[in-house]
């Protein structure tokens, strides 16, 4: 339709004219402003209607044909990056989005950032709460009703600490540091009641023993000693960090019967060694310095998340609450963070002892081969820690939709920080108070989402997912009913590059929205420098990464089925977990004129903007079905007993296939109209049944079952590896089965997992 559009008298936020525009752009339909149009003036009629229909019969063929060869060349070639998604929408924004990208300033960004890493704000502090009540107040002040939801979990604190190697030749025993050094032009780190360094949900006690070195402390480096005769039982495990979480190497350790673990910082992981930029530890440098060591949590995160003591419902007050024996998510002994400089005597008390490493066990300390040892001396290994059911704070605020407040958008980052936490997750803090105070702004103007925008400060992220877990938990069947999309940010900014995961139906929004959002650096877009990073060209697009762990879209994704995105910018980032993350660091190396702080907002406020005000929303079915598909096909090189997955993996791209075209066609009718009253009711009833599917699809990954032996984790297509942890694991139960050589529980899970698909595919055409 063409001529100008008339808007509705009670249309005051613009919803139709921007749901109107939307639809002819994303959908297809009648050109917009910007698109090349056909000169009238010059042809004909009879000509322009027979060229328009001639070119619409060869367009409709060769469409025909490429999605032919499409479909051909993505079943055989599951690897290529270019897995026929459309290039983004680079041409679109909305009245609201353009006056959205105008708002959020770097200025204001760094103090928000100055103002959370002013104090070390550990879950469950005094600190914290005292943050959790400024941010209330601030989501308050930019005219969003915001609360502070409380829950009781089980947390820890550390008392006293100790390792030492007490016997053995004298010039080998040694005490360490087990502190970070003060740098004097970074006055936080000079704090003399900074939290020591110690692992949230360690166990607490006394380990003794001689000590191994097990690298990364993977089974497989567990493993390897035992095949060539190291005697772990009894011992202490010296690994590194890389390559598993970190509670996994405990419950690898554990496993292999030592009696504690030894976590270290290597210099050739996120140390100066072999770095191309900025070869220099902090302060000369952003990497990891000597004394530096990596706090964190070594709850077991792949078997649970959450409350150890109260796993499956939210732990509030009066909750039943489990014994901490009992707990799966538990380490059963006790561990240490430690830096290179207190690893270094270690590693020398082994030279000599039992197995030499080869390059893939050495790591960059200068003076030592990195033998397995045990070594000669005895060493103690001291963890005294107050375990405590303690309060934490979760601030939520909520902008209520003004046309479907029941579908509801939710955008989290967590607040509690080891230390000072800048990058980790103060940089995600920070932004998003910027985005609250530009909705604010919004808000003043008369601006109402058509969808309902929820804004989370989770509390104890950091121990295990806490406060996030908690809050889904309590809010299960409200979440399964109303929640579309849940969007978290946690290190919003430790550099300039882009990175992101998600949910497959939601990779195309996401290279639309970074389409549109200029990169500080390049002057470009965030996708154009996004593809750079990967060196791509042509129609390849930049790697979407599988959502599997470590931050908290992970309760919303795995155990209710809740589409998901989780977004970075990344860098040079060697002060993780550590008492030099702070504002120091950021300003001088990570973000120094915060820019890219401001760009992580455009970027969440862009694709909030998106989902909660499109007519349609904009999740694509056809996409995630064509992931499965890869997925299917690489399952089969671990085993050649899938029987009922393949099918039910087709049967979902067919069904999604055929319900992207029926919301083509719908898109079409509805663009139609220029005011939202005219739109038949019919079609108003089949764009809320679309809606309603699309919000659903991903719960049909859920099966209520779990995967066995963690049951918590619910999702049939991802879910954190069993033995790795941060890393998503694809089909889950499946590969947990095979790599137990569990035949019957492979077939028993390939079933759950292709009923659970078929699921989905029936939830596109019933829900």
């Amino acid at each position: 339709m063409s001529g100008s559009i008339r808007l509705p008298n009670d249309d005051k936020n613009g919803y139709f004219k921007k749901a109107r525009n939307w639809l002819k752009n994303q959908w297809n339909g009648e050109p917009n402003e910007r698109s090349p149009l056909l000169n009238d003036q010059q042809e004909s009629k009879r000509k322009t209607k027979f060229r328009v229909i001639f070119s619409s019969i060869s367009l409709l063929i060769a469409l025909i044909i490429l999605g032919l060869t499409i479909r051909y060349w993505f079943k055989h070639h599951d690897k290529e990056v270019d897995d026929g998604t459309p290039p983004p929408n680079r041409n679109f924004l909305t009245s609201t989005e353009q006056e959205f990208l105008d708002l959020p300033s770097n200025t204001s960004v760094r103090e928000y950032l100055k103002i959370y890493t002013s104090k070390a704000h550990l879950a469950g502090t005094p600190n914290d709460q005292d943050q959790a009540e400024w941010t209330r107040d601030q989501f308050q002040s930019f005219g969003l009703n915001a609360t502070i939801d409380t829950y009781w979990p089980l947390l820890n604190y550390p008392i006293s600490h100790r390792f030492a190697i007490i016997s053995g030749p004298e010039h080998l025993q040694y005490e360490a540091k087990l502190r970070e050094d003060p740098v004097e032009e970074d006055e936080t780190s000079e704090d003399p009641d900074v939290i020591p360094t110690f692992h949230g949900y360690s166990k607490n006690g006394t380990a003794t023993g001689r000590v191994v070195y097990a690298n990364y402390g993977r089974v497989e480096d567990f493993q390897f000693l035992k095949d060539h005769g190291i005697d772990l039982n009894g011992t202490i495990a010296l690994v590194r960090y890389g390559g598993s979480f970190r509670g996994l190497k405990v419950k690898a350790a554990e496993v292999f019967g030592c009696t504690g673990v030894l976590i270290y910082s290597d210099p050739i992981d996120d140390g100066p060694l072999n770095k191309e930029e900025l070869p220099k530890s902090y302060p000369d440098g952003p990497w990891r310095s000597q004394s530096s060591a990596q706090r964190g949590s070594v709850q077991y995160l792949s078997l649970i998340a959450g409350d150890p003591l109260t796993p499956g419902y939210p732990a509030l007050e009066n909750a039943t609450r489990i014994d901490p024996e009992d707990s799966p998510g538990l380490a059963k002994i006790p561990s240490l963070p430690l830096s290179w400089e207190d690893a270094l005597p270690i590693l020398k008390a082994t030279q000599g002892h039992g197995v030499r490493a080869d390059k893939d066990w050495a790591g960059g300390l200068e003076g030592v081969d990195y033998f397995s040892g045990p070594t000669e001396g005895e060493a103690v290994l001291v963890n005294h820690i107050e375990n405590k059911i303690t309060p934490i704070w979760n601030v939520i605020a909520r902008i209520e939709g003004a046309e479907e407040p029941k579908r509801a958008i939710v955008l989290g980052n967590h607040r509690d920080a080891w230390v000072y936490g800048a990058v980790d997750p103060s940089s995600g803090s920070a932004a998003m108070l910027e985005l609250a105070r530009a909705f604010g702004q919004l808000l003043k103007s008369g601006w109402r989402p058509r969808r309902t925008i929820i804004l989370a400060s989770w509390d104890a992220e950091e121990y295990g997912l806490v406060g996030s877990t908690e809050w889904v938990e309590e809010n299960k069947d409200w979440l399964n009913e109303q929640a579309v999309v849940y969007i978290n940010v946690d290190t919003a900014v430790s550099g300039p590059h882009f990175a992101t995961s998600a949910s497959p139906s939601l990779n195309r929004l996401v290279y639309d929205i970074t389409s549109l959002v200029e990169d500080p650096r390049t002057g470009g877009s965030v996708y154009d420098a996004w593809s750079a990073d990967y060196k791509l060209s042509g129609n390849q697009r930049p790697p979407v990464g599988q959502l599997g762990s470590g931050s908290d879209f992970v309760a919303f994704m795995d155990h209710v089925g809740i589409a998901s995105i989780d977004l970075a910018f990344s860098g040079n980032y060697g002060v993780y977990h550590s008492n030099y993350d702070s504002f120091h660091w950021m300003e001088k190396f990570g973000d120094p004129d915060f820019r890219y702080h401001q760009t992580m907002v455009k970027i969440w406020g862009l694709l909030a903007l998106r989902l909660s005000e499109s007519l349609i929303l904009p999740l694509h079915p056809a996409d995630y079905a064509a992931e499965l598909s890869k997925y299917v096909n690489n399952l089969s090189t671990y085993t050649s007993s899938l029987n009922s997955l393949p099918d039910a993996v087709d049967k979902l791209e067919r069904t999604a296939t055929r319900f992207e075209r029926r919301l083509e066609r719908l898109a079409g009718r509805l663009a139609k109209y220029d005011d939202l009253d005219d739109v038949p009711a019919h079609l108003i009833q089949r764009l809320e049944k679309a809606n309603k599917r699309l919000t659903y699809f991903e719960r049909g990954f859920i099966d209520s079952e779990g995967i066995p032996g963690r049951t918590w984790f619910k999702h049939v297509v991802y879910a954190p590896g069993l033995w790795t942890g941060y890393s998503s694991q694809v089909f889950p139960a499946i590969m947990d089965s095979i790599n137990a050589k569990d035949d019957k529980l492979v077939a028993h899970t390939e079933t759950r997992a292709a009923k659970s698909i078929e699921k989905a595919a029936e939830y596109l055409k019933t829900k």
